[in-house]
């Protein structure tokens, strides 16, 4: 049922607009009413209404002012207005503030307040029904565009997706944030599908936040998760140049809001979503070379490759850790601390590390689980 607020300074004809027509048969329901547009705004705000049925002419505040706040504070509420008036001056003000209908006291009957709620009602729903299928459109679009965006695939096409889902597609400078929360896989595996998607929204509005409290309103900042080799990464996409300023700010955020350390990525400023892309890829590798360091905002080119070929010095260490297994827990804590600096200065990368720490303690594999499940060497080595 659509939800009516009758608005008139007359008590009489509040009583019988009530009793005019049988109002739960046609789909309505009488929320309250009020004398003037002050009474209404306030009902407004408490109890809502969908039809908002106001006279013109009124103390305190008329039907032009109520109908001028009530399309700021809730611009879905429709408004009929009665007047005595038949005065063009007014209908064209009261048109032009957003009105949806207009009727004349004096020919107000059952049959003609009926049609114009009913007209209303239906044009409301077919409104709505648009914008609901306009708004999952553009959310695919987005989708749609984000997921080449993330692939790095048919870069040509990009500026396409991002205008066919409503996005810009040139900046003046535009900046990618790779965003990682730390100790995420544990964190997320004890929230429900719910709670989690309430995190994400929340976090979603932190982002947003963060940005308009660095910025200002001039930024148009979006979002996108991704997941890739297992893990969680948040990407930011911010038209401004400073984004050490925003990672910074990120980083005060989440700890204050979510007690979360994050590990942030910025790319150098780009012009175009395909550079801007091709930024994003590089942030990937950043991740994968950022293994071995506890800093929280990281730069690609700040990041060395990792390397693949595993030094002697690091065998003959790992061979003398498998030996001190048998040796007293002092002995063997001298040992684990020398394999753990000798893989510190070698800089495996994590996959060759894997391989090489799997054949090493292949008879003790719950020694040392596999870095790849791992955030960075301090949370997988200690």
């Amino acid at each position: 049922m659509k939800r009516v607020l009758i608005v008139d300074d007359d008590f009489l004809v509040r009583t019988y607009l009530k009793q005019m027509i049988a109002w739960e048969e046609h789909g309505f329901y009488i929320v309250g009413d009020a004398k003037n547009g002050q009474e209404a705004l306030e009902l407004l705000q408490h109890d809502g209404a969908d039809i908002v049925i106001a006279d013109m002419s009124m103390p305190i505040m008329d039907g032009i002012e109520l109908t001028r706040r009530v399309k700021k504070v809730s611009p879905r509420t429709h408004i009929l207005i009665l007047s005595c008036h038949d005065d063009f001056v007014y209908v064209k003000e009261a048109m032009k503030l957003g009105i949806d209908d207009y009727l004349l006291k004096n020919n107000l009957t059952e049959e003609t307040l009926l049609e114009a709620l009913n007209k209303i009602s239906f044009e409301a729903e077919e409104s709505s029904d648009m914008e609901r299928l306009a708004l999952i459109g553009r959310k695919k679009l987005q989708e749609d565009f984000f997921q080449a965006f993330d692939a790095g695939n048919d870069l040509d096409k990009l500026a396409d997706l991002a205008n066919d889902a409503d996005l810009r597609t040139t900046f003046q400078t535009a900046t990618a944030l790779m965003i990682i929360p730390k100790n995420w896989t544990g964190r997320e595996q004890l929230l429900s599908d719910m709670e989690r998607e309430n995190f994400l929204s929340a976090f979603a509005e932190m982002t947003l936040n963060a940005c308009k409290n660095t910025f200002g309103d001039k930024v148009s900042p979006m979002t996108f998760v991704s997941r890739k080799d297992g893990f969680f990464h948040w990407c930011l996409i911010v038209d401004a140049d400073n984004a050490r300023g925003i990672a910074e700010r990120l980083q005060a955020f989440a700890k204050m809001y979510f007690n979360l350390e994050l590990k942030i990525f910025p790319s150098p400023p780009k012009k175009t979503f395909a550079e801007l892309s091709r930024a994003w890829h590089k942030l990937y590798e950043a991740r994968t070379n950022s293994f071995y360091s506890d800093a929280k905002i990281l730069s690609a080119e700040d990041l060395p490759p990792l390397e693949i070929k595993i030094p002697d010095e690091l065998k003959t260490s790992g061979g003398g850790l498998v030996e001190a297994l048998s040796y007293i827990d002092e002995d063997f804590s001298i040992a684990l601390n020398s394999f753990r600096e000798r893989l510190l200065v070698a800089r495996l990368h994590p996959e060759i590390l894997s391989v090489f720490i799997a054949e090493l303690f292949s008879e003790e594999r719950n020694l040392l689980p596999s870095p790849l499940q791992a955030e960075n060497f301090s949370s997988w080595f200690g």
